[in-house]
């Protein structure tokens, strides 16, 4: 599928949208547009793939808003999706769907025990503890 949109990366994030790996770590400073190849790779990849259940995590509510979030809303063409907000997730026009969700504790990580995610990212991953990273890896 043909995406037009404004988003232009950097020579980093383009290396970033450009791996086939199946886990990827993507370290700099802040400021470096990290969480703003995070939203559009999983953007791009849920246009490319109708139908995808996409989760985006943040440790709070408050970071997942001022970032994750707010990227998405200044990046995503409107006519290609909507967000929201009563639910934190992004409808896009090709049947998928970018759930934005927190995960401070263990308590939170067992809320998603039957969730299916068909992709996960993980912003700021330095601030999950290896069992919340481990428990959300077993959903996808």
């Amino acid at each position: 599928m043909d995406i037009n949109i404004d988003y232009i990366p950097t020579a980093k994030q383009a290396m970033y949208h450009a791996s086939t790996a199946d886990e990827l770590l993507y370290g700099g400073a802040a400021g470096g547009g990290k969480s703003r190849a995070t939203v559009m790779e999983a953007f791009i990849d849920g246009m490319e793939n109708p139908g995808v259940d996409t989760y985006l995590f943040r440790e709070t509510m408050p970071e997942l808003r001022d970032t994750l979030i707010k990227e998405a809303n200044e990046n995503i063409p409107r006519e290609l999706g909507r967000y929201i907000g009563s639910i934190h997730d992004y409808k896009l026009s090709s049947g998928s769907t970018l759930h934005f969700r927190y995960c401070r504790n263990m308590k939170d990580a067992f809320t998603y025990q039957g969730t299916e995610m068909n992709r996960l990212f993980i912003d700021e991953l330095t601030k999950f503890t290896k069992d919340r990273y481990d428990f959300l890896s077993t959903r996808v």
